[in-house]
Parts: structure tokens; sequence; C-alpha cells
């Protein structure tokens, strides 16, 4: 079995991005008996849409686990859904701002996680890290990834699961803050994405066997 965990570079004012840590920790290894994938997205829409959907193509991943920062967020957010609308708030890495703009003008305007979003959910309670579900992922780089990630599983037939998962900031980072920032540890976020891989790779060949 085969994960794609991917992650973002540093953007705009923060003082770098956990993501950037989670993906070199995870690429190259194994859990249990997946295959993991790391790979860094630039924050920047036309690169990360280019660069996205050749990853996907080429390593056809069973799961894909995109990962990003939610700076004010208090605890790990497992989003449910990626709307198909870019609304920037500020412009990308390469300046460019795109506003109400749809990410595939010729697809529906929404999709739901196919991650077992609950079944981690309840695991990461039980196993003592803070976590929640989401309902929105924004309307910046992270929807518009996960977004893109369900979008091309949809259109090549595949059976992977997609979905996107948020986290705070590290300690270290949030002590450069110029104000007071939520943060977990780096060893957490790793125990956390942990747990998703496994439940997804649990909650995919229970699917395959499902369809005889």
């Amino acid at each position: 079995m085969k994960a794609l965990i991917t992650g973002f570079e540093k953007w705009g004012e923060e003082p770098g991005n956990p993501t950037e840590r989670l993906v070199s920790i995870f690429d190259g290894k194994k859990v249990n008996d997946i295959e993991i994938y790391g790979f860094l997205l630039p924050v920047a829409f036309n690169r990360a849409r280019k660069e996205i959907v050749s990853k996907i193509e080429e390593i056809k991943p069973d799961i894909i686990i995109n990962t990003g920062l939610a700076a004010s967020r208090l605890v790990i957010s497992i989003e449910r859904v990626a709307v198909n609308i870019i609304d920037a708030r500020r412009p990308d890495n390469d300046g460019v701002r795109p506003i109400d703009e749809p990410i595939d003008p010729e697809g529906p305007f929404a999709y739901p996680s196919t991650l077992p979003t609950r079944r981690i959910f309840e695991r990461l309670k039980s196993s003592g890290i803070p976590a929640k579900l989401s309902y929105s992922a924004g309307t910046y780089l992270c929807n518009f990834v996960m977004y893109l990630s369900l979008r091309t599983v949809d259109k090549l037939g595949m059976q992977s699961l997609a979905g996107f998962i948020h986290v705070p900031h590290t300690p270290d980072l949030a002590a450069k803050k110029d104000k007071p920032a939520p943060s977990m540890s780096i060893d957490l976020m790793e125990k956390a994405l942990k747990i998703a891989l496994e439940e997804s790779a649990a909650h995919y060949l229970d699917k395959i066997k499902s369809q005889g």
C-alpha cells in the first residue's frame, strides 16, 4: 500500500511551517505495510495545481493525506469537506491572489473527504491527542489542494482515499510570533499522522473487501 503525505513551504509572515518537517519525517518511511511518499508543495496556486496532480498521477497512492498550517487553531483539525472556490485573503508566494474563482469550472461544488474522518478523530482523542472535526478548510491553498486531490482521484477513477489535516504551530515557531499562538509538539503531530495513516489503511482494506 502506498500513501502520499504533502505539506507546505513557509508562507506570508509566518515564521515557518511545521508540515515541512512532517513531510521530511515521513518521506521514505514505512508505517506497518504502508510505503510513504512525502512531498512539499509550494504556497502558489499555479505551481501547486500542477505539482499535486502530477504527483498523484505518478505515485498512484492508495491514501493521500495533505497537511497544512492553521496558525490560529488550537488542535489537530481533520477536514471533512473541500469546496470548489478560491477566495484568497492575501497573495500567494508568487504574488497571485485569485478572488471568487472556481478551482475547477467543470467540477462539483464540493467533495467530502474520503478519509475515515470520524475514526481518525475518535482514535486521536482516545490516544490523548487534542483534535476536532472541521467543516471548513478555508478558501486558500489548503482547501485548494484538498479539492484538487479529490478531484484528481475522481477524474482518474481511482479508489484512493484523500483528505486534509490542519495542524497548529510547533512551540519553537509559536515563540517567534509577535502575539501568543497555540502550539503542539512535532512528536504529537507525528503520532497523529501515524494514527491517521493506520485508520485510513484499515478503512481502505475494508472498502476493497466489501467490493468483493
